[in-house]
């Protein structure tokens, strides 16, 4: 009799163990199954960091796209003024001056007569018994090498008033001119004298170094303004 009960003790013992066994079995595999991957299983401040970054960076963006929107629109390079141009004198200016043309150039081929400076010397060209030209050029101790004017007779078919920037009327003729030229540091100015006559003029000054061009404008132009020529021109 106790043979029997012993062997079902130990059939139920058994069972019972094999019953635990089983439920933990099961419940482990159930923790598996349901348990969140490796992408969720970082830690609290990992995820937390994550989702500050994911959140800002749309806003970050739309930030810098509306800064850039908000930028005013290029404007487009406006033109410089010239301020070489506005540097130098123009014929009307007011401080034109001729008390210091003393000397008188005189020809008869075409009565062409015009005042230079004191110091200054000249020398002329005839082409066929008639003026072509006259050179005037200032003192080659001062200047190296020295500033020249040229009065040169012209061709009255060659003249293109299209070829200037501006003009001026005056009494016994008009004058064409565009800004002084620059070519390596010498400077130069041309201005075309159209006349009612068979021939037409241009006066020239040649003259190293921009401010030493600037000094003598103004006597360039004070020998324009005592330029005659004809019989009835008369100082």
């Amino acid at each position: 009799m106790k043979k029997i009960i012993n062997i079902k003790t130990i059939l139920k013992n058994y069972a019972a163990s094999l019953l635990v066994h089983l439920l933990l079995f099961l419940i482990i595999s159930i923790i598996i199954q349901v348990a969140p991957d490796d992408e969720s299983m970082r830690s609290p401040y990992l995820q937390v960091t994550t989702g500050m970054f994911t959140k800002e960076a749309p806003a970050a963006e739309e930030e810098a796209v509306k800064a850039e929107e908000e930028k005013p629109d290029k404007q487009p390079d406006q033109e410089k003024p010239d301020e070489s141009v506005s540097y130098f004198y123009s014929p009307e200016d007011k401080n034109i001056d001729t008390t210091g043309l003393r000397n008188l150039y005189s020809e008869k081929t075409l009565d062409v007569r015009i005042k230079y400076p004191d110091g200054w010397t000249f020398i002329d060209q005839n082409v066929k018994k008639k003026l072509d030209g006259v050179t005037f050029w200032g003192m080659a101790d001062i200047y190296d090498p020295p500033p020249y004017i040229h009065l040169e007779v012209k061709e009255k078919y060659l003249f293109n008033p299209s070829r200037y920037k501006y003009s001026e009327e005056y009494e016994d003729y008009s004058i064409y001119y565009n800004d002084p030229e620059e070519t390596a540091g010498q400077y130069a100015q041309v201005i075309y004298i159209r006349t009612n006559s068979s021939e037409d003029y241009s006066l020239k000054l040649i003259m190293k170094g921009k401010d030493s061009f600037r000094t003598f404008q103004p006597l360039f132009f004070g020998m324009l303004k005592t330029f005659k020529f004809g019989k009835k021109s008369l100082f």
